[in-house]
């Protein structure tokens, strides 16, 4: 599928100061489950996007890098250089559709009390983000420590002052409460209807930061909808990374490069499309009996591997070129039995010489 990734800050309706933000605006989404010294990209995403979807300024902006973002930067030059990422001017798209936006907003603030969890939700998700984002930064530079330091003070006041309005109806009620409440939604909810006009306009899905999941959430199931559907396959793929198979999980750009360019990457978005529609589900019993199954396939290729040879011994008696020819025979058999016999475990294997791969460069590297 194609899939976009937000630009924080495209709006530009930021009614908080610049440089409170400064550190994130205008950058893609990153893995907020993953924290280390930088920020990573959420691999399990980019396994499921044939084509990506990125803004031009932010692709500029990511020659030159923070720190923080440097992972990130590298992954999505390689995957440019690659042929996986198309540049758009998302300002551009969103520049002659100003009237809608504003509707949109307008509409949203007439409802304050409507985005209550969403937003306790979201600041919950970033506060926790941001303590334990400075807790791994021990090591930073002393610049990125204060610009994550800022962005966390904030936050906490922020959500101290939202505390009231966010208590309750009977408060809410109260002129005081309702303008924190309206001008703290303001920034948000311009910026999740833009990227939705940006979906609807380039007819793709997004993929944006997890705070602001909650928000997309209760857009989408006033209109019917329980999630946005490139978010369940963005789930779905979580779920077999993180629950069933871990240990193939993609921890480096060149792993990611070599998955996506190996066509047997086709099965394993269709295996997500069937988690999505419910035929399976990504639980450890699902590990076991993919493991016992596969296992079961390599015990009969090896059975149908020594019938082969047997059945191709005469071959060796021919003048000249007989075990030449018995060993072609043979090997070019094997391969069509292992084939047929693997067909339904194209991904499992894909994975697995992926993974090994990594890991012997990675061998190879500290050698």
């Amino acid at each position: 599928m194609k899939l976009l990734l937000t630009s924080f800050g495209i709006n530009e309706r930021l009614k908080e100061p610049l440089e409170n933000w400064a550190l994130y605006y205008k950058m893609p989404p990153a893995d907020m489950r993953t924290i280390s010294n930088v920020f990573l990209p959420d691999w399990t995403v980019l396994l499921l996007c044939e084509k990506i979807i990125l803004d031009e300024a932010s692709f500029a902006a990511l020659e030159k890098p923070c720190q923080l973002y440097s992972a990130i930067a590298e992954t999505l030059k390689a995957l440019y250089d690659e042929g996986f990422v198309e540049l758009v001017d998302f300002k551009g798209v969103l520049r002659g559709h100003g009237a809608l936006l504003a509707t949109m907003l307008e509409h949203d603030l007439d409802m304050l009390d409507h985005w209550v969890a969403p937003l306790r939700e979201s600041l919950d998700i970033w506060c926790g983000f941001t303590r334990t984002l400075e807790s791994e930064l021990s090591e930073a530079s002393l610049e990125m420590r204060q610009a994550v330091h800022l962005v966390r003070q904030f936050s906490g006041n922020w959500t101290y002052a939202l505390d009231e309005a966010l208590k309750s109806s009977r408060k809410r009620r109260k002129a005081e409460y309702r303008s924190v409440l309206r001008e703290t939604l303001y920034s948000y909810l311009s910026y999740i209807n833009a990227n939705i006009v940006l979906s609807n306009e380039l007819g793709v899905g997004f993929h944006d930061w997890a705070d602001f999941l909650p928000f997309y959430r209760q857009k989408f199931l006033s209109v019917g909808y329980e999630d946005l559907e490139a978010q369940k396959q963005i789930e779905a793929s979580k779920g077999l990374f993180t629950v069933s198979f871990p240990e193939f999980a993609i921890t480096d750009t060149a792993t990611l490069i070599r998955v996506l360019n190996d066509k047997r990457i086709v099965d394993l978005r269709q295996l997500v499309q069937d988690s999505v529609d419910g035929k399976v589900s990504f639980d450890e019993g699902f590990a076991k009996r993919v493991l016992k199954e596969v296992l079961t396939v390599e015990r009969e290729a090896a059975r149908y591997r020594t019938i082969i040879s047997y059945l191709t011994i005469p071959l060796d008696l021919v003048p000249y070129v007989g075990t030449f020819v018995q060993k072609a025979v043979e090997e070019a058999a094997g391969m069509m039995v292992e084939k047929r016999l693997k067909r339904g475990y194209r991904w499992f294997y894909m994975l697995s010489d992926a993974v090994e791969k990594s890991r012997m460069n990675e061998k190879n590297r500290i050698c």
